[in-house]
Order: structure tokens, then C-alpha cells, then sequence
């Protein structure tokens, strides 16, 4: 019962804390506000994606899609005609199939995707860090700051993550870019959901 009033308590202290400072500009606030903007972010898109979408449909074309892919394999594992043949006489309603299931996916994005940009773009200027370095010797970030890991991590140039950099009252962290940290949330919760969903057949 302890446990209980401790942990609803924290809840929701943590929530008048972020509401206070609407939106958060340090973490690790702003690391969850961003988590949970990507959270609801990803279930409007699912439950848009669920109305529209004929979920039975969905899955029978995906099985004969996969079927289909099955049969290609084998047909170039063993070079079999009479499997050639079959594929080959298959191939015009494939390409239908394969249409409509691009279709049916892309309708509901089109409805999304413009709200969803607009709100994307406006967080990512409002989440812009500042990079100084000091005489070459640190790296320092201030602004507003999305999320912070407590811990150094590889810097990539082919993909800029973010940076290894100090911040007033952490240290030297790792700092990731809004994007990231948006999308990173976003895709790991949107892929959930879509499954629970039935949106991703197996």
C-alpha cells in the first residue's frame, strides 16, 4: 500500500512539475515530455490507421504476398519450370495485390502526415541546442534540451545522433538530436501499437 502511494505520488508530482514548466527545457522533464508527445504522436496514427484500414483484408493479401515471395525463392533455388511457370502466370495479380496494400497503408498518412509535420517542425525549433566549444579543449551545450544519456556514447558523422558534450548540472553526457530522440520514441511505440492493432500482420 506504501509502494502504491509512493509511485502514485511521483506521478503525479512529475506531472504538475512538467505542466508548471509547459513545455520542459531541461531533462530529464523534457526527455519525457518529448517520449510522450511521440507516444499519443503514435497513437492517433494508429487508431486513424485502424479506422480506415480493412484489417482482415490486410492480412490476406499480406499471406499471398508472402506466399508469392515464397514461391520466387524457391523457383531460383531449384530452377524448377513447372514452379516458373506458375509464378510467372501469377505475376499480373501479385503486382495488383502489391499495389493495393501500398495504397491501403499510404491513405491513412495522407490524412496525418501534414498535422504531424507541422507539429514535428514546431518542437524541433523549439528544442535547439546550442554548441560552444571552450579554447578546444570541451564541447558545452546549452538551449533548450531534448533528452540528455548519462554516459558517453561513439560519434558517427554518416549519421549525427548527437554529441558527447558537457551540460550545466550533468556533466559530460551524450546529447541526442531532437530527431533522434523523437522518432526513436516514436517508431519503437508506433511499431507496438501497430501490432497490438493488427496493422502488422505476420
Amino acid at each position: 500500500m506504501v509502494l502504491l502511494e509512493t509511485i502514485v505520488t511521483g506521478v503525479i508530482n512529475t506531472s504538475l512539475s512538467i505542466l508548471q514548466a509547459f513545455p520542459p527545457t531541461t531533462p530529464p522533464l523534457s526527455s519525457i515530455f518529448v517520449l510522450i508527445v511521440s507516444f499519443f504522436v503514435s497513437l492517433g496514427s494508429t487508431l486513424i490507421s485502424r479506422y480506415m484500414i480493412d484489417v482482415d483484408k490486410l492480412k490476406r493479401l499480406t499471406r499471398e504476398t508472402k506466399k508469392y515471395n515464397k514461391m520466387r525463392m524457391e523457383m531460383m533455388k531449384t530452377a524448377d519450370s513447372k514452379l516458373k511457370l506458375k509464378y510467372e502466370r501469377n505475376a499480373d495479380r501479385m503486382r495488383k495485390v502489391q499495389s493495393e496494400l501500398s495504397m491501403m497503408r499510404m491513405r491513412p498518412l495522407l490524412i496525418t502526415f501534414l498535422p504531424l509535420m507541422i507539429f514535428f517542425v514546431v518542437f524541433s525549433n523549439y528544442y535547439s541546442i546550442q554548441v560552444n566549444d571552450v579554447q578546444g579543449i570541451a564541447t558545452v551545450v546549452s538551449g533548450n534540451i531534448p533528452a540528455i544519456i548519462p554516459f558517453n556514447l561513439p560519434e558517427t558523422i554518416l549519421f549525427p545522433l548527437g554529441k558527447n558534450a558537457w551540460v550545466d548540472g550533468w556533466g559530460t553526457v551524450f546529447v541526442p538530436n531532437y530527431v533522434w530522440w523523437y522518432f526513436g520514441g516514436s517508431i519503437t511505440f508506433g511499431s507496438i501499437m501497430q501490432k497490438i492493432a493488427g496493422l502488422q500482420p505476420d
